[in-house]
């Protein structure tokens, strides 16, 4: 159950308005990267003698910052990284450090600069935003913000179809919105959709990606991603569908409906 075939092209310039106007209260952008220098001087503090304890102090605090300055440096991306690369880049190849330096820096993260540190499969890190910005205090440039618009409206299409959609309904219902998804093609809003869908959501997690073959065919799936799930709420996406129907009571949509409760009573026991 996608979004209506009649809200076809006369459509699009509301739909795109709509979430341009709701992306605030919808989406979670990562806020400008703070300073550690002021943020987190008084891990700095030095200890007046050099006995072994205030040593370790002094290294720990220079693996925290870091690990925190390299963290924000890939969250300009949206990057993921794994263990490996962080015990090269960060703590010179000594890996014994990790574990006790990775949870301290995950509290500070999170106490200080609202960043909850995510651990994924396969060893896998990535930062999110825990503040939502309900004010309009943060504003994207130009470029992000018609991604987070394109990404809005393909997980509500994905949340629409019961959390998962192959990749030629997407295709159908976008270029019903016309926003074409050839390969190459650039929208004058939102760029090379398809290069957007396949490629950068899927590696900045917001999508999952799923290749099945099927009697000698491929079959595309595609599930809302680990970063989603953090960043982005099903009962505005909902909503936004509400809306789109004249306020139609969510629960019309009762699979929908059943969904968006299970996940926020998951959601909020964690």
């Amino acid at each position: 159950m996608g979004l209506p075939r009649n809200h076809g092209k006369n459509q699009q310039k509301n739909l795109s308005q709509s979430i341009v106007k709701k992306k605030n209260n919808v989406t979670t952008l990562s806020q400008p990267i703070p300073s550690t220098s002021t943020n987190i001087s008084y891990i700095n503090e030095k200890s007046q003698n050099f006995s072994p304890d205030s040593m370790i102090f002094e290294e720990d605090n220079r693996f925290i910052n870091n690990l925190i300055r390299y963290f924000f440096a890939l969250d300009r991306e949206k990057q993921i990284v794994n263990k490996t690369r962080i015990i090269k880049n960060v703590f010179d190849n000594q890996g014994k450090h990790f574990s006790r330096i990775m949870k301290k820096t995950k509290d500070l993260l999170s106490k200080i600069f609202g960043y909850q540190l995510i651990e994924l499969e396969g060893n896998k890190y990535m930062l999110v935003n825990e503040i939502k910005n309900e004010l309009p205090h943060i504003y994207p440039c130009a470029t992000e913000s018609s991604q987070q618009v394109l990404l809005f409206i393909v997980l509500t299409h994905i949340f629409m179809q019961e959390e998962s959609c192959t990749e030629e309904s997407l295709w159908d219902f976008l270029t019903n919105l016309d926003i074409s998804c050839l390969d190459n093609h650039y929208h004058p809003y939102f760029g090379n959709v398809k290069y957007l869908i396949n490629e950068l959501f899927v590696a900045q997690k917001y999508l999952d990606k799923t290749v099945l073959e099927q009697n000698d065919s491929i079959k595309i799936e595609f599930k809302w991603g680990p970063r989603a799930e953090y960043e982005f709420s099903r009962r505005e996406a909902l909503n936004f569908v509400s809306e789109i129907y004249n306020r139609r009571p969510l629960n019309s949509w009762p699979l929908q409906f059943k969904i968006l409760l299970a996940r926020e009573k998951l959601n909020k026991s964690h």
